[in-house]
Protein backbone atom coordinates (compact mmCIF):
# COMPACT_ATOMS: atom_id res chain seq x y z
CA UNK A 1 0.00 0.00 0.00
CA UNK A 2 2.15 2.73 1.13
CA UNK A 3 5.02 2.01 -1.84
CA UNK A 4 2.39 2.79 -4.56
CA UNK A 5 1.22 6.19 -2.81
CA UNK A 6 2.63 9.26 -4.37
CA UNK A 7 3.02 12.28 -2.50
CA UNK A 8 4.46 15.72 -3.01
CA UNK A 9 6.45 16.28 0.31
CA UNK A 10 6.16 20.27 0.13
CA UNK A 11 2.40 20.06 -0.03
CA UNK A 12 1.88 17.60 2.57
CA UNK A 13 4.45 19.80 5.01
CA UNK A 14 1.84 23.04 4.12
CA UNK A 15 -1.01 20.82 4.92
CA UNK A 16 0.04 20.17 7.98
CA UNK A 17 1.91 23.55 9.42
CA UNK A 18 -2.15 24.95 8.36
CA UNK A 19 -3.30 22.31 10.33
CA UNK A 20 -1.42 23.26 13.12
CA UNK A 21 -2.15 26.88 12.62
CA UNK A 22 -5.76 26.61 12.58
CA UNK A 23 -7.75 27.63 15.47
CA UNK A 24 -8.62 25.12 18.02
CA UNK A 25 -12.58 23.97 17.63
CA UNK A 26 -14.77 22.03 20.07
CA UNK A 27 -16.27 18.95 19.10
CA UNK A 28 -19.60 18.25 20.47
CA UNK A 29 -21.89 15.56 19.51
CA UNK A 30 -24.31 15.82 16.80
CA UNK A 31 -27.80 14.90 16.67
CA UNK A 32 -30.78 16.00 13.94
CA UNK A 33 -28.29 18.94 12.44
CA UNK A 34 -27.87 20.32 16.28
CA UNK A 35 -24.81 20.02 18.39
CA UNK A 36 -25.18 18.55 21.79
CA UNK A 37 -23.06 20.13 24.72
CA UNK A 38 -22.26 18.21 27.79
CA UNK A 39 -20.61 20.34 29.70
CA UNK A 40 -16.49 17.92 30.12
CA UNK A 41 -14.67 18.97 28.07
CA UNK A 42 -11.75 16.71 27.14
CA UNK A 43 -8.36 18.14 25.20
CA UNK A 44 -7.52 16.52 21.68
CA UNK A 45 -3.74 15.77 22.58
CA UNK A 46 -1.91 14.39 19.37
CA UNK A 47 -0.18 10.96 20.30
CA UNK A 48 2.79 12.14 18.51
CA UNK A 49 3.10 15.33 20.72
CA UNK A 50 1.60 15.79 23.72
CA UNK A 51 2.10 19.37 24.01
CA UNK A 52 0.02 19.46 20.92
CA UNK A 53 -3.70 20.00 21.33
CA UNK A 54 -5.59 20.53 18.74
CA UNK A 55 -9.33 21.05 20.53
CA UNK A 56 -11.50 19.58 22.71
CA UNK A 57 -13.90 16.55 22.93
CA UNK A 58 -16.92 16.95 24.39
CA UNK A 59 -17.56 13.75 25.99
CA UNK A 60 -21.13 12.85 25.79
CA UNK A 61 -23.70 12.09 28.36
CA UNK A 62 -25.88 8.65 28.58
CA UNK A 63 -28.61 9.33 26.23
CA UNK A 64 -26.90 11.04 23.60
CA UNK A 65 -26.49 7.65 20.99
CA UNK A 66 -30.38 7.65 22.08
CA UNK A 67 -30.62 10.62 21.11
CA UNK A 68 -28.90 10.55 17.70
CA UNK A 69 -30.89 7.64 17.00
CA UNK A 70 -34.38 8.68 17.05
CA UNK A 71 -32.83 12.13 15.05
CA UNK A 72 -31.65 9.40 12.34
CA UNK A 73 -34.62 7.66 12.63
CA UNK A 74 -37.07 11.04 12.05
CA UNK A 75 -34.69 11.86 9.12
CA UNK A 76 -34.85 8.59 7.33
CA UNK A 77 -38.55 9.26 6.81
CA UNK A 78 -37.68 12.26 4.06
CA UNK A 79 -34.15 10.63 2.77
CA UNK A 80 -35.45 7.11 2.32
CA UNK A 81 -37.54 8.72 -0.86
CA UNK A 82 -35.48 11.64 -1.40
CA UNK A 83 -34.39 10.98 -5.43
CA UNK A 84 -31.45 9.43 -6.66
CA UNK A 85 -30.29 12.11 -8.91
CA UNK A 86 -29.86 14.23 -4.81
CA UNK A 87 -28.43 11.67 -3.37
CA UNK A 88 -25.96 11.24 -5.78
CA UNK A 89 -25.37 15.42 -6.24
CA UNK A 90 -24.64 15.30 -2.86
CA UNK A 91 -22.09 12.21 -2.62
CA UNK A 92 -20.73 14.00 -5.74
CA UNK A 93 -19.67 16.85 -4.08
CA UNK A 94 -18.33 16.37 -1.15
CA UNK A 95 -16.05 13.77 -3.71
CA UNK A 96 -14.91 16.64 -5.72
CA UNK A 97 -14.42 18.29 -2.59
CA UNK A 98 -11.77 16.11 -1.40
CA UNK A 99 -9.57 17.12 -4.78
CA UNK A 100 -8.72 20.24 -2.27
CA UNK A 101 -8.63 18.46 0.51
CA UNK A 102 -6.71 15.68 0.05
CA UNK A 103 -3.45 16.67 1.80
CA UNK A 104 -5.30 18.37 4.74
CA UNK A 105 -7.13 15.48 5.66
CA UNK A 106 -3.93 13.26 5.88
CA UNK A 107 -2.30 15.68 7.70
CA UNK A 108 -6.01 15.43 10.07
CA UNK A 109 -5.01 12.06 10.37
CA UNK A 110 -1.22 12.03 10.92
CA UNK A 111 -2.15 14.63 13.67
CA UNK A 112 -4.49 12.53 15.38
CA UNK A 113 -3.60 9.13 14.93
CA UNK A 114 0.10 8.67 14.81
CA UNK A 115 -0.27 6.70 11.46
CA UNK A 116 2.90 8.05 8.68
CA UNK A 117 2.01 10.06 5.73
CA UNK A 118 1.94 7.51 3.54
CA UNK A 119 -0.47 5.58 5.34
CA UNK A 120 -2.48 8.58 6.05
CA UNK A 121 -2.70 9.39 2.44
CA UNK A 122 -3.93 5.57 1.32
CA UNK A 123 -6.62 6.05 4.05
CA UNK A 124 -8.26 9.50 2.46
CA UNK A 125 -7.61 8.03 -1.17
CA UNK A 126 -9.10 4.51 0.19
CA UNK A 127 -12.18 7.18 1.45
CA UNK A 128 -11.98 8.82 -2.25
CA UNK A 129 -12.77 5.40 -3.53
CA UNK A 130 -15.60 4.03 -1.65
CA UNK A 131 -17.12 7.59 -2.24
CA UNK A 132 -17.26 7.83 -6.08
CA UNK A 133 -18.74 4.59 -6.23
CA UNK A 134 -20.99 5.23 -3.38
CA UNK A 135 -21.79 8.29 -5.62
CA UNK A 136 -22.20 6.35 -8.85
CA UNK A 137 -24.49 3.41 -7.47
CA UNK A 138 -26.78 5.96 -5.84
CA UNK A 139 -27.92 6.95 -9.00
CA UNK A 140 -28.86 3.31 -10.13
CA UNK A 141 -29.98 2.37 -6.97
CA UNK A 142 -32.80 -0.97 -7.20
CA UNK A 143 -34.03 -1.65 -3.58
CA UNK A 144 -35.38 -0.61 -0.86
CA UNK A 145 -33.48 1.08 1.96
CA UNK A 146 -33.00 -0.61 5.69
CA UNK A 147 -33.16 2.21 7.79
CA UNK A 148 -30.68 3.83 10.06
CA UNK A 149 -27.42 2.27 10.84
CA UNK A 150 -24.62 2.77 13.55
CA UNK A 151 -21.52 3.34 11.70
CA UNK A 152 -18.53 2.04 14.48
CA UNK A 153 -15.48 2.39 13.55
CA UNK A 154 -12.61 2.96 16.32
CA UNK A 155 -8.84 3.52 15.54
CA UNK A 156 -7.80 1.41 12.66
CA UNK A 157 -9.24 2.94 9.98
CA UNK A 158 -10.47 6.85 11.01
CA UNK A 159 -11.70 7.97 7.51
CA UNK A 160 -11.76 4.93 5.15
CA UNK A 161 -14.24 2.60 7.16
CA UNK A 162 -16.17 5.09 9.82
CA UNK A 163 -17.51 8.28 6.65
CA UNK A 164 -16.56 5.33 3.90
CA UNK A 165 -19.63 2.85 5.43
CA UNK A 166 -21.22 6.01 5.98
CA UNK A 167 -21.62 6.90 2.11
CA UNK A 168 -22.70 3.22 1.42
CA UNK A 169 -25.45 3.36 3.78
CA UNK A 170 -26.62 6.89 2.35
CA UNK A 171 -26.42 6.21 -1.06
CA UNK A 172 -28.83 3.16 -0.59
CA UNK A 173 -31.62 5.64 1.54
CA UNK A 174 -30.29 4.99 5.02
CA UNK A 175 -29.19 7.30 7.44
CA UNK A 176 -26.51 6.84 9.92
CA UNK A 177 -25.00 7.40 13.42
CA UNK A 178 -21.59 7.30 13.31
CA UNK A 179 -19.07 6.77 16.38
CA UNK A 180 -15.66 7.59 15.80
CA UNK A 181 -13.11 6.99 18.29
CA UNK A 182 -12.64 9.64 20.58
CA UNK A 183 -9.09 9.56 20.60
CA UNK A 184 -9.13 10.33 16.64
CA UNK A 185 -12.20 12.20 15.96
CA UNK A 186 -10.95 15.16 13.53
CA UNK A 187 -11.41 13.75 10.24
CA UNK A 188 -14.61 12.37 10.33
CA UNK A 189 -16.00 15.97 11.79
CA UNK A 190 -14.49 17.64 8.75
CA UNK A 191 -15.91 15.27 6.05
CA UNK A 192 -19.38 15.88 8.05
CA UNK A 193 -18.59 19.81 7.18
CA UNK A 194 -18.10 18.97 3.34
CA UNK A 195 -21.49 16.71 3.58
CA UNK A 196 -23.45 20.24 5.13
CA UNK A 197 -22.01 22.18 2.41
CA UNK A 198 -23.42 19.68 0.13
CA UNK A 199 -26.83 20.57 1.60
CA UNK A 200 -27.16 17.25 3.25
CA UNK A 201 -30.54 17.30 5.72
CA UNK A 202 -29.96 17.66 9.18
CA UNK A 203 -30.07 13.94 10.86
CA UNK A 204 -29.09 12.28 8.20
CA UNK A 205 -26.04 12.12 9.27
CA UNK A 206 -25.35 12.49 13.30
CA UNK A 207 -22.51 11.58 15.22
CA UNK A 208 -21.30 10.33 19.05
CA UNK A 209 -17.54 10.29 19.93
CA UNK A 210 -16.45 8.99 23.06
CA UNK A 211 -13.06 8.81 24.35
CA UNK A 212 -13.85 5.40 26.58
CA UNK A 213 -16.09 3.91 23.98
CA UNK A 214 -18.84 3.70 26.76
CA UNK A 215 -22.09 4.03 24.78
CA UNK A 216 -21.31 1.61 21.56
CA UNK A 217 -23.90 -0.59 23.63
CA UNK A 218 -26.44 2.13 23.68
CA UNK A 219 -26.58 2.95 20.10
CA UNK A 220 -26.65 -1.21 19.31
CA UNK A 221 -29.50 -1.80 21.73
CA UNK A 222 -31.31 0.93 20.15
CA UNK A 223 -34.88 0.03 18.44
CA UNK A 224 -34.43 2.44 15.98
CA UNK A 225 -31.33 1.24 14.97
CA UNK A 226 -31.50 -1.40 12.12
CA UNK A 227 -28.07 -2.36 11.67
CA UNK A 228 -24.55 -1.76 12.92
CA UNK A 229 -21.44 -1.80 11.28
CA UNK A 230 -18.53 -2.58 13.61
CA UNK A 231 -14.92 -1.64 12.10
CA UNK A 232 -11.58 -1.77 13.70
CA UNK A 233 -10.18 -2.77 17.28
CA UNK A 234 -10.68 -1.44 20.96
CA UNK A 235 -12.58 -1.99 23.89
CA UNK A 236 -15.64 -1.15 21.86
CA UNK A 237 -15.12 -3.96 19.53
CA UNK A 238 -15.41 -6.42 22.21
CA UNK A 239 -18.76 -5.72 22.96
CA UNK A 240 -19.82 -6.20 19.47
CA UNK A 241 -18.47 -9.68 19.08
CA UNK A 242 -21.60 -11.29 19.74
CA UNK A 243 -24.36 -8.97 17.70
CA UNK A 244 -23.98 -11.29 14.46
CA UNK A 245 -26.41 -13.41 17.09
CA UNK A 246 -29.42 -11.11 16.80
CA UNK A 247 -31.73 -12.54 13.80
CA UNK A 248 -33.58 -8.92 14.56
CA UNK A 249 -30.20 -6.72 13.74
CA UNK A 250 -28.36 -6.27 10.48
CA UNK A 251 -24.33 -6.60 11.24
CA UNK A 252 -21.25 -6.17 8.76
CA UNK A 253 -18.11 -7.70 10.50
CA UNK A 254 -14.70 -5.78 10.45
CA UNK A 255 -13.66 -6.44 13.55
CA UNK A 256 -9.72 -6.68 13.75
CA UNK A 257 -7.97 -9.88 14.49
CA UNK A 258 -4.75 -11.07 14.59
CA UNK A 259 -4.22 -11.45 11.05
CA UNK A 260 -1.92 -14.50 11.50
CA UNK A 261 0.84 -15.14 8.92
CA UNK A 262 2.31 -18.95 7.54
CA UNK A 263 5.32 -19.12 7.14
CA UNK A 264 6.41 -22.68 5.30
CA UNK A 265 9.54 -22.96 3.12
CA UNK A 266 9.44 -18.89 1.47
CA UNK A 267 11.47 -18.76 -1.59
CA UNK A 268 13.26 -15.64 0.24
CA UNK A 269 13.20 -15.98 3.66
CA UNK A 270 14.57 -12.06 4.12
CA UNK A 271 11.40 -10.88 2.03
CA UNK A 272 9.41 -12.44 4.43
CA UNK A 273 10.77 -11.14 7.23
CA UNK A 274 10.01 -7.60 5.75
CA UNK A 275 6.43 -8.78 4.63
CA UNK A 276 5.93 -10.08 7.97
CA UNK A 277 7.78 -6.83 9.57
CA UNK A 278 5.51 -4.51 7.44
CA UNK A 279 2.34 -6.44 8.33
CA UNK A 280 2.85 -6.30 12.17
CA UNK A 281 3.81 -3.22 13.15
CA UNK A 282 2.85 -0.43 10.90
CA UNK A 283 0.70 2.23 12.72
CA UNK A 284 1.70 0.39 15.65
CA UNK A 285 -0.55 -3.20 15.01
CA UNK A 286 -3.74 -1.02 14.42
CA UNK A 287 -4.44 -1.17 11.26
CA UNK A 288 -7.35 -3.50 9.82
CA UNK A 289 -4.84 -5.92 8.94
CA UNK A 290 -1.91 -5.79 11.32
CA UNK A 291 -0.58 -9.36 11.88
CA UNK A 292 0.29 -10.06 15.75
CA UNK A 293 1.16 -13.71 15.27
CA UNK A 294 3.25 -16.10 13.07
CA UNK A 295 3.24 -19.86 12.74
CA UNK A 296 5.95 -21.03 11.17
CA UNK A 297 7.34 -24.61 10.39
CA UNK A 298 10.06 -25.56 12.96
CA UNK A 299 12.79 -26.02 9.78
CA UNK A 300 12.31 -22.46 9.25
CA UNK A 301 12.63 -21.04 12.59
CA UNK A 302 16.02 -20.26 13.07
CA UNK A 303 16.85 -18.59 10.15
CA UNK A 304 13.63 -16.93 9.48
CA UNK A 305 13.85 -15.36 13.72
CA UNK A 306 17.45 -14.55 12.89
CA UNK A 307 16.42 -12.17 9.42
CA UNK A 308 13.25 -11.10 11.65
CA UNK A 309 15.15 -9.62 14.30
CA UNK A 310 18.45 -8.30 12.35
CA UNK A 311 15.28 -6.68 10.37
CA UNK A 312 13.76 -5.12 12.87
CA UNK A 313 16.98 -3.64 14.32
CA UNK A 314 16.86 -0.76 11.67
CA UNK A 315 12.95 0.00 11.60
CA UNK A 316 13.08 4.22 11.65
CA UNK A 317 10.55 4.34 15.10
CA UNK A 318 9.83 8.47 14.80
CA UNK A 319 7.94 11.18 14.33
CA UNK A 320 5.39 10.14 11.59
CA UNK A 321 5.85 13.57 10.21
CA UNK A 322 9.25 12.46 9.05
CA UNK A 323 9.13 10.95 5.35
CA UNK A 324 11.27 8.09 6.39
CA UNK A 325 9.72 6.84 9.52
CA UNK A 326 8.49 3.21 9.55
CA UNK A 327 5.96 3.97 12.25
CA UNK A 328 5.15 6.45 15.11
CA UNK A 329 3.37 6.39 18.69
CA UNK A 330 1.06 4.57 20.62
CA UNK A 331 -1.78 6.27 20.39
CA UNK A 332 -3.16 7.08 23.72
CA UNK A 333 -2.20 6.30 27.50
CA UNK A 334 -4.82 3.45 27.67
CA UNK A 335 -2.59 1.83 24.83
CA UNK A 336 0.67 2.23 26.42
CA UNK A 337 -0.66 0.90 29.42
CA UNK A 338 -1.68 -2.29 28.03
CA UNK A 339 1.17 -2.64 26.17
CA UNK A 340 3.62 -1.75 29.54
CA UNK A 341 1.81 -4.71 30.56
CA UNK A 342 1.94 -7.44 28.31
CA UNK A 343 5.64 -6.57 28.28
CA UNK A 344 6.15 -7.16 31.97
CA UNK A 345 3.68 -10.45 31.87
CA UNK A 346 5.27 -11.86 28.88
CA UNK A 347 9.04 -10.18 29.54
CA UNK A 348 10.72 -13.99 29.79
CA UNK A 349 9.49 -14.46 26.69
CA UNK A 350 10.39 -11.10 24.65
CA UNK A 351 13.14 -11.85 22.30
CA UNK A 352 13.48 -8.19 21.00
CA UNK A 353 12.01 -5.09 21.66
CA UNK A 354 9.68 -3.27 24.14
CA UNK A 355 12.01 -0.12 24.76
CA UNK A 356 11.25 3.50 24.98
CA UNK A 357 12.61 4.75 21.94
CA UNK A 358 14.18 8.66 22.59
CA UNK A 359 15.17 10.67 19.85
CA UNK A 360 15.80 14.45 18.57
CA UNK A 361 11.29 14.81 18.29
CA UNK A 362 10.09 11.56 20.08
CA UNK A 363 10.30 13.20 23.76
CA UNK A 364 6.54 14.18 24.15
CA UNK A 365 5.22 11.33 22.74
CA UNK A 366 4.79 7.12 23.63
CA UNK A 367 7.25 5.65 21.03
CA UNK A 368 8.56 1.93 21.57
CA UNK A 369 10.36 -0.28 19.45
CA UNK A 370 8.16 -3.13 18.57
CA UNK A 371 8.35 -6.21 20.61
CA UNK A 372 8.88 -10.07 19.38
CA UNK A 373 8.40 -12.82 21.67
CA UNK A 374 8.51 -16.47 20.93
CA UNK A 375 8.95 -19.63 23.20
CA UNK A 376 5.76 -18.82 24.75
CA UNK A 377 3.50 -21.84 26.33
CA UNK A 378 0.66 -22.93 24.31
CA UNK A 379 -2.16 -22.39 26.72
CA UNK A 380 -1.03 -18.41 26.77
CA UNK A 381 -4.16 -15.82 25.20
CA UNK A 382 -1.65 -13.85 23.39
CA UNK A 383 -0.76 -16.52 20.88
CA UNK A 384 -4.68 -16.70 19.74
CA UNK A 385 -6.25 -13.14 20.67
CA UNK A 386 -5.30 -10.23 19.17
CA UNK A 387 -3.96 -6.90 21.46
CA UNK A 388 -3.65 -3.94 18.72
CA UNK A 389 -0.67 -3.26 20.22
CA UNK A 390 3.43 -3.15 18.07
CA UNK A 391 3.34 -7.05 19.47
CA UNK A 392 4.07 -10.04 17.39
CA UNK A 393 4.16 -13.77 18.59
CA UNK A 394 5.87 -16.52 17.17
CA UNK A 395 4.36 -19.62 17.23
CA UNK A 396 6.44 -22.66 16.22
CA UNK A 397 5.28 -25.87 14.69
CA UNK A 398 6.16 -29.32 13.13
CA UNK A 399 4.29 -29.98 10.18
CA UNK A 400 1.45 -27.91 7.94
CA UNK A 401 -1.41 -30.18 9.94
CA UNK A 402 -0.47 -28.53 12.67
CA UNK A 403 -0.49 -24.82 11.46
CA UNK A 404 -3.52 -25.43 10.30
CA UNK A 405 -4.67 -26.63 13.69
CA UNK A 406 -3.36 -23.84 15.49
CA UNK A 407 -5.42 -21.31 12.23
CA UNK A 408 -8.64 -23.01 13.65
CA UNK A 409 -8.33 -21.76 17.70
CA UNK A 410 -6.83 -18.26 16.33
CA UNK A 411 -8.78 -15.14 16.34
CA UNK A 412 -8.12 -14.61 12.74
CA UNK A 413 -10.05 -11.99 11.77
CA UNK A 414 -9.86 -10.20 8.54
CA UNK A 415 -6.81 -11.72 6.48
CA UNK A 416 -4.82 -14.61 6.64
CA UNK A 417 -0.92 -14.31 5.01
CA UNK A 418 1.24 -17.23 3.62
CA UNK A 419 5.04 -17.03 2.89
CA UNK A 420 5.54 -20.02 0.88
CA UNK A 421 7.13 -21.88 -2.32
CA UNK A 422 4.92 -24.45 -2.33
CA UNK A 423 1.44 -24.72 -3.66
CA UNK A 424 0.45 -27.03 -1.98
CA UNK A 425 0.99 -26.00 1.37
CA UNK A 426 -0.54 -22.77 0.02
CA UNK A 427 -4.15 -24.13 -1.23
CA UNK A 428 -4.25 -26.32 1.76
CA UNK A 429 -4.04 -22.94 3.80
CA UNK A 430 -6.51 -21.36 1.30
CA UNK A 431 -9.08 -24.91 1.81
CA UNK A 432 -8.70 -24.38 5.71
CA UNK A 433 -9.48 -20.50 6.04
CA UNK A 434 -12.56 -21.22 4.15
CA UNK A 435 -14.35 -17.84 1.66
CA UNK A 436 -15.04 -15.23 4.29
CA UNK A 437 -11.06 -14.73 5.18
CA UNK A 438 -9.04 -12.74 2.84
CA UNK A 439 -5.46 -14.55 1.79
CA UNK A 440 -2.48 -12.60 1.31
CA UNK A 441 0.40 -14.80 -0.35
CA UNK A 442 4.38 -13.36 -0.16
CA UNK A 443 3.64 -9.99 0.44
CA UNK A 444 2.92 -8.09 3.47
CA UNK A 445 -0.93 -7.38 4.56
CA UNK A 446 -0.91 -3.54 3.46
CA UNK A 447 -2.17 -3.89 0.34
CA UNK A 448 -5.53 -5.04 1.67
CA UNK A 449 -7.87 -2.11 1.98
CA UNK A 450 -10.44 -1.40 4.79
CA UNK A 451 -14.22 -1.07 4.63
CA UNK A 452 -14.59 -3.64 1.57
CA UNK A 453 -18.11 -4.19 2.59
CA UNK A 454 -18.40 -0.39 2.19
CA UNK A 455 -21.12 -0.84 -0.80
CA UNK A 456 -24.55 -0.03 -1.36
CA UNK A 457 -25.40 -3.59 -1.87
CA UNK A 458 -25.14 -4.38 1.64
CA UNK A 459 -27.48 -1.46 2.79
CA UNK A 460 -30.90 -2.34 0.80
CA UNK A 461 -33.25 -4.82 1.64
Amino acid sequence: MSGDIQIDDAKFEEALQSVLDRSKHDFSAIAGGMHVASGTDMPLVSPIDDTIIFGTLQEPEKGTATMAAEAAKKAFESWSKTSNEERARILNFVYNSLGTRRYSLAAEIVLSTGMTRKEAMAEVDAFAEILKQAAEDAATIKGKPKGVWGIISLVSSPLASTMGYAAAALAAGSTVVIMPSGNCPLPVFSVYELFVKAGIPEGVINIVSDRLDRYVTELSDDLNVAGIVASGCGKGMDDLMFLMVDEGLEFINEIKGMTPIVVAHPTDIKKAAADVLESAFRYCGQHLYSTSKVIILADDEREFTRALIERAKDLNINDPWEADAFCGPLISDEAERRFEKMLKDEEVFLLFGGKRVKKEFTANGRYYSPAILASMPEEDDTLYVDQALPMLSIRTVATVDAIIEDLDQTDKGLAVGIMSRDNSTINRIKEAVGDDVQVFVNRSSLGLKPATKAEMKNFLK
